[in-house]
């Protein structure tokens, strides 16, 4: 907690170390020293009730009375992030993370343990973008919300939320990724900034993945398709005019075919 946040002669959960397991102590606060973020507590739970001792603010965690539903949300966070922690790649991550961003929302970046964590209604809203009719909240097993409203979504739920993106909003994802590309590429070019460069080639797989989940491949291809298609029909009407004695007109088109 903040130190301006804690208030003297108030009950909070305190712990010796910084660790998820270590417990909480309740102690009330006696005096706020405001030097070197030390507070003067004394206990009134533990194995040392009555004890008093000088703490540091950061050692004071949560209001007492918040406890269990902190505790709860510590320990879901926990589950959901072991489960994020073994999901998706490197390239995946960078792919989810863009397309994500590509929605408009600046906090959509995943954590470091690769789960994203917003307001459960902007995550609501990238889905109703993405055409999804099963609630976000059941995109991963560990997925939940915290007392706040925020989501917490493991990676593969983020993942599958990208990925309907994605399809449904191609030329968002398309556009975000070309924009991202040309910023970086420049950036690179200026005096002392060539890690951008460096940076734009670390995110090129990602980004190429990304394009795969927005139809890019798809589109390519049908687009040679129907090149291949439209060639076809240029060199049967060229032997058509053939056959009727058009011969120059035919050679027009036979060059035209070979881009001369």
């Amino acid at each position: 907690m903040q130190s301006s946040e804690i208030v003297t002669g108030h009950r909070y959960g305190m712990r010796l170390k910084a660790a998820v397991d270590e417990p909480l102590i309740e102690v009330n606060v006696i005096e706020k020293v405001g030097r070197k973020g030390h507070i003067k507590v004394q206990h009134l739970g533990g194995e040392t009730p009555g004890l008093e001792e000088y703490v540091r603010t950061r050692q004071i965690i949560i209001t007492w009375g918040e406890r269990r539903a902190f505790l709860r949300d510590e320990e879901r966070l926990q589950r959901a992030e072991q489960a994020s922690a073994r999901e998706g790649d490197h390239a995946r991550q960078d792919a989810t993370e863009a397309i994500l961003f590509s929605a408009g929302d600046p906090a959509a970046g995943l954590t470091r343990f690769s789960m994203l964590c917003m307001p459960l209604g902007s995550i609501e809203q990238i889905g109703q973008r993405a055409g999804m009719t099963e609630p976000v909240t059941d995109l991963h097993p560990a997925a939940f919300v915290d007392r706040f409203g925020t989501l917490c979504l493991p990676f593969d739920g983020a993942e599958k939320l990208a990925r309907a993106f994605a399809a449904a909003e191609p030329e968002t994802v398309l556009l975000y990724i070309q924009d991202q590309e040309t910023e970086y590429k420049a950036r690179g070019y200026e005096p002392g900034e060539r890690f951008w460069h460096d940076y734009l080639r670390e995110k090129a797989g990602g980004y190429a993945l990304a394009r795969q989940w927005a139809g890019h491949e798809q589109d390519t291809e049908q687009l040679h398709k129907e090149l291949d298609r439209l060639r076809s029909l240029i060199s049967m009407a060229a032997y058509d005019l053939e056959r009727a004695g058009a011969d120059r007109e035919a050679g027009r088109l036979r060059r035209a075919l070979k881009g001369r």
